[in-house]
């Protein structure tokens, strides 16, 4: 879902109800000449788990969606792609242009009926702002100081290179000494007559 040469970043966030939302917010100047904000919806299943987020091919979905039928469109119409949000039960991909938004409706609502679009006059790049904000409050917030999961260290201490440890070879039993066995002839001894 990202060009070669934009930025973009996550911020992980919940609702007021705690459902949990996803932000992908590209970093760009608002271009004041794109004065419409256009946000397409996609649905998605809603899954039973307690996030409510897609699954891993609803993210299929959502990039094919992204690389062969978003991206062309803003390309051709001149559109911007400034940031996604992900909540229970769809996708919703902020857009930026300049030309009717019914031509974005007829490039990208082959791709599936149950598309929504939302469009409206937004020349000061207010919900982009909006979007900027939140990414702002989320740089703001301390890192962890070791990401969970990792391996502690100590301070000033130098890990010892690991080495394979071999299994040590046990040694073959010694086998036992025992008296030799004469062996018995089964056959009794032949009489003579």
């Amino acid at each position: 879902m990202t060009g070669d040469r934009e930025q973009w970043l996550i911020v992980e966030a919940k609702r007021d109800d705690g459902t949990p939302t996803m932000f992908r917010i590209r970093e760009l100047e608002p271009q004041k000449q794109l004065t419409k904000i256009f946000v397409v919806e996609l649905p998605y299943p809603k899954t039973d788990s307690l996030s409510r987020l897609p699954s891993v091919s609803d993210y299929r979905r959502l990039a094919e969606f992204d690389e062969q039928w978003l991206r062309p469109a803003c390309t051709q119409l001149g559109w911007q792609f400034v940031g996604s949000k992900t909540e229970d039960g769809s996708f919703f991909l902020y857009l930026y242009g300049a030309t009717d938004p019914g031509q974005m409706i007829e490039k990208l609502s082959p791709f599936d009926a149950a598309l929504g679009f939302y469009d409206d006059d937004d020349p000061d790049w207010q919900e982009y702002c909006t979007l900027r904000e939140l990414l702002n409050q989320a740089k703001a917030i301390p890192p962890l100081e070791q990401p969970l999961g990792a391996t502690p260290t100590v301070p000033n201490h130098k890990p010892k290179p690991k080495t394979a440890k071999r299994k040590p070879v046990k040694a073959a039993a010694k086998a036992k000494k025992r008296p030799a066995v004469k062996a018995k002839s089964k056959a009794g001894k032949s009489k003579r007559r």
